[in-house]
């Protein structure tokens, strides 16, 4: 297992912890931390020891999403490789959804954007008041993938998936757990220690059971995906959205904090 400073991981057998290491900027993902989540998941499902993971950011945020100042800097396409199918994103999410045990997303502060739903592929997730979640790419002119967008109307049904994307509201805790994007809502101040309960609890469970259940829940929700066609037309949107002038103007808003001027093309 590699702890590359951006990503510190903590094994106490049977629970490992992963701890998205950026918080001068605000814990953002890039495709090194990604790149460090899907190895380290990869070896810790290789050892296996590890019972339950618990993936977190350190500081007060889990995570701002993706690193908007690293994808003003490259074009529409690398972008689109970044969050879209293939890439480290997907891989990532891939990896948590894939890995043998159960994934708890700790949610303290901010999970918004790709951060959000790396959270929502987790198995569970623990907030508190000060957890606050929410997809902002309709402030940033941009499409979301339709693996994302597939898997939000999965685990939250369509009602919530449209108040997600098309508000872009950031929701605190209180409200997330009513829209059933947090799985248990505690204090702040019980939120580390009450994961950890939690995830020993878990462990304690039967492994064939643990995975049996896992992997069999996992196949239920994937019976009825996205057709191809259908697919390929929600890509030819994202891909539209990234070439716009609108994405632009919404990255570059965003980062020089100032409300975003779109123009609808």
């Amino acid at each position: 297992m590699a702890d590359n400073k951006e990503l510190l991981v903590e094994r106490a057998d049977p629970v490992a912890w992963l701890t998205i290491n950026r918080p001068q900027q605000g814990n953002a993902l890039n495709a090194a931390v990604l790149d460090a989540i899907v190895e380290n998941l990869g070896a810790l499902a290789g050892a296996g020891e590890t019972r339950c993971v618990v993936l977190r950011g350190s500081g007060d945020r889990f995570s701002v999403g993706m690193d908007l100042r690293m994808m003003a800097l490259m074009t529409p396409k690398d972008n689109q490789r970044l969050i879209g199918a293939g890439g480290p994103l997907r891989w990532t999410i891939s990896a948590i959804e894939s890995f043998p045990y159960p994934v708890i997303a700790s949610v303290s502060g901010h999970a918004v954007g790709a951060a959000c739903e790396l959270a929502m592929s987790c198995d569970l997730r623990v907030g508190c008041g000060a957890s606050c979640m929410g997809m902002p790419p309709a402030k940033l002119g941009i499409v979301y993938p339709p693996e994302g967008l597939e898997r939000f109307i999965g685990t939250l049904g369509l009602p919530v998936t449209r108040k997600l994307f098309l508000t872009a509201k950031y929701f605190m805790g209180p409200e997330l757990y009513n829209m059933g994007m947090l799985d248990f809502l505690v204090s702040d101040a019980e939120l580390e220690g009450f994961t950890k309960e939690l995830a020993h609890t878990i462990a304690q469970n039967a492994p064939q059971s643990l995975k049996g259940h896992k992997q069999a829940l996992r196949l239920l929700t994937d019976a009825a995906s996205l057709a191809p066609e259908a697919k390929a037309e929600i890509d030819s949107l994202v891909t539209e959205a990234l070439h716009s002038s609108d994405a632009t103007e919404g990255i570059a808003s965003f980062l020089e904090k100032r409300r975003p001027s779109f123009k609808g093309e």
